[in-house]
């Protein structure tokens, strides 16, 4: 089973999209050359 947790924007009161912002931190990580995984990377092993 699994749980939705809804996160709500402190400011606005507006419910965030998760997904939406994860794409979009994946793409600025992307453009700027930043490695996610690996050696120096977000989630270096």
């Amino acid at each position: 089973m699994s749980q939705t947790i809804e996160m709500i924007d402190p400011v606005t009161g507006e419910i965030i999209d998760q997904q939406q912002i994860a794409e979009q931190l994946l793409a600025q990580a992307k453009e700027q050359g930043v490695s996610l995984v690996g050696p120096g990377g977000c989630w270096a092993g």
